[in-house]
């Protein structure tokens, strides 16, 4: 082992005595054997976590093995030669159990604790670095381990890198322990997410009222915020980031956060949607946003669109959607989108939303817009409030797709 190599890694001809207790914890074991195998084999933070390490390792083969009855590979990289259902009197990732700290071995074959050991003598190990993989209060339920089927060097600092990135494992292997069901995880994430989507209460003007939903059917980067202004305006933002999945609520939280800032700094709603754009360049993804702007005094709207669907206004017993030229969804362009302006009449209400509440596959954009226009007018005349007409609203079902939606209502 290099001296330069993480002082908390242990090469093999230098370990102290292995504690083998470890492995005949009945609790431990029960603990594992409890976890939700197809959960962990489903998800994508572990696959990630194992494709990161063999690329930081530049190894063939990476993996995380939880230790129960026998070893077991929830996820692999490199599956052609998983060690998935070796026995734990073959299991290296037992050995880093049993010696509690990461495990460096260069050359498998010259070492007296692995060589024998089934993998190692079948030539599928030539050299192994394992990190212990601990769950909730220390408790040891596997291992994070590279290995290669021939010797190798290991660059210096990697069992230190990996143990770095093991903890990103450790927290989703919790949180799925937690997690009674596969139901009550979506429930779990889609309250969590509901709380980065939804704005904190805050004060707004006598006689203004505003309301918001999301509805989550496939996790995904739909937002909506309002937020008054130190120019004595209520900010009002919705947007679509691009994908579903933990990536998409990431890069959403992102961008929400930037245009948070940019609004905030007084930045018109232009200008907010440019520097926003400029921001979330370097995401890989795109997406639309609308950022509007009421001034009670005047009841004046003013608005521009990043490739965002425009506001619906609603107005006694009919409903048309503002006039609006968008720009380019944010991540292409970095020039700021037209800004457009209205004047409210009293008692108007105006409709933001995303793509969920009214796309549907068989029909045009301005088919599935005048859908959503017809229920918002329906909506309107039997509601008393502004909860209860986007209540109903958003239960209406105008959308065929399997895509979270937001929608956001604001009356003046």
């Amino acid at each position: 082992m290099s001296n330069d190599q993480s002082a908390s890694a242990l090469s093999v001809d230098r370990l102290p005595a292995l504690d083998w207790t470890v492995l005949s914890d009945p609790a431990r074991s029960a603990l594992v054997e409890r976890l939700d195998r197809a959960a962990l084999a489903r998800s994508a933070t572990l696959q990630r976590v194992v494709d990161l390490a063999a690329i930081f390792a530049q190894s063939a083969f990476a993996q995380i093995s939880l230790i129960g009855d026998a070893q077991y590979v929830p996820v692999a990289h490199g599956t052609a030669n998983s060690l998935n259902g070796t026995p734990i009197q073959d299991s290296l990732c037992s050995i880093t159990m049993a010696a509690g700290r990461s495990m460096i071995i260069d050359d498998t074959s010259r070492h007296g604790w692995v060589r024998e050991l089934r993998p190692v003598s079948a030539g599928k190990v030539g050299s192994y670095l394992g990190v212990p993989l601990r769950g909730a209060d220390g408790v040891m339920l596997g291992a994070l381990c590279v290995y290669n089927d021939h010797a190798t060097v290991w660059p210096p600092h990697l069992a230190s890198a990996l143990e770095d990135l093991l903890a990103f494992a450790a927290t989703e292997i919790q949180q799925l322990t937690t997690i009674d069901s596969q139901e009550s995880s979506l429930e779990q994430l889609t309250i969590a997410i509901q709380n980065i989507v939804a704005p904190p209460p805050v004060a707004v003007p006598p006689g203004l009222q505003l309301a918001g939903r999301y509805r989550s059917a496939n996790v995904g980067g739909d937002w909506y915020e309002w937020t008054p202004t130190a120019q004595g305006e209520i900010a009002l933002t919705i947007g679509d980031v691009s994908g579903h999945g933990l990536a998409a609520v990431a890069n959403m939280t992102r961008l929400k956060a930037h245009i948070h800032a940019y609004l905030l700094e007084g930045h018109a709603p232009a200008q907010t949607l440019q520097l926003a754009s400029r921001a979330f360049q370097d995401s890989g993804q795109i997406a639309t946003a609308l950022d509007a702007r009421y001034r009670p005094v005047g009841r004046r709207l003013t608005y521009a669109s990043a490739g965002h669907p425009p506001p619906l206004i609603v107005r006694r017993d009919d409903a048309f959607f503002a006039p609006m030229q968008p720009g380019a969804p944010l991540g292409f362009a970095t020039l700021a989108p037209p800004t457009q302006s209205l004047v409210l009449d009293p008692a108007d209400t105006v409709v933001f939303c995303t793509d969920g509440m009214y796309e549907q596959r068989q029909s045009t954009l301005d088919e599935s817009l005048e859908r959503l226009r017809l229920n918002a007018v329906a909506a309107a005349r039997t509601a008393d409030t502004l909860d209860g007409f986007v209540d109903q609203l958003l239960h209406i079902p105008l959308s065929d797709t399997s895509d979270d939606a937001c929608l956001m209502a604001l009356r003046a």
